[in-house]
């Protein structure tokens, strides 16, 4: 089956209340394509979809479940498993059957949506993950916290910047920008770093973090003697 033609699924999951202890039934999507379901995009950015609220006492939490997001029309796909289940395929060269596809791997809702903030803004993620770990070494550095990229919009005098939120353990968030012309003058000098990682087509990666912070230390000049 074409990959646009791939259907979402969704199954019906019993949620124990951490609270209450009460018992209740909770949609869990499995595999969302938002091309055919377009208004799940927006529940999953705004935290509805994955969202458990017991109809018992009211408490409320995120529901982390394994998931397959499908873009037919950006042409990507996103596996999101917290729990360290493979993605679909693992393994198998699907290079013929998703030509032209990004897949990619994580491990939150929050960096499943950075990835489609990436995608639909046509950004590269590999050069935005470099640009983030660049921004955290700076010496003005930003707040501590998992760094997130979270669209365009405007900055001083109107200008289009890059904002990114910044999660800090205790739950705060903080919104900080950068204007599109930093971006660009930083990415135009990581382009070569970034364009040495060749991804494999076909093939599930993880390009987070870790992956931006290994390939710079690859990169960096070693101690002199």
């Amino acid at each position: 089956m074409p990959p646009h033609h791939a259907v979402s699924q969704s199954s019906e999951i019993t949620i124990k209340c951490p609270e209450c202890g009460a018992e209740q039934s909770f949609t869990a999507w499995n595999s969302l394509n938002v091309g055919l379901n377009p208004e799940k995009k927006t529940a999953l950015k705004d935290g509805s979809l994955t969202r458990f609220s017991c109809e018992s006492c009211g408490h409320s939490s995120e529901i982390g479940y394994p998931m397959l997001y499908h873009d037919p029309e950006r042409q990507f796909m996103v596996w999101l498993a917290n729990d360290g289940a493979e993605p679909p395929f693992a393994g198998t060269a699907l290079g013929d059957v998703l030509a032209g596809y990004r897949l990619r791997w994580v491990t939150s809702r929050n960096q499943l949506v950075e990835k489609t903030h990436i995608f639909e803004n046509q950004f590269d993620d590999q050069t935005m993950e470099l640009f983030k770990a660049s921004m955290a070494a700076s010496p003005k550095g930003v707040p501590e916290g998992e760094l997130l990229f979270a669209g365009l919009g405007k900055g001083a005098e109107d200008a289009v910047e890059l904002q990114f939120a910044v999660l800090a353990e205790g739950g705060t968030t903080q919104f900080i920008g950068t204007t599109r012309e930093a971006f660009e003058d930083t990415a135009e000098l990581l382009a070569p770093i970034a364009n040495s990682a060749l991804l494999e087509i076909g093939q599930w990666h993880r390009i987070d973090a870790a992956w931006a912070n290994s390939l710079l230390e690859g990169h960096l000049p070693g101690p002199t003697a």
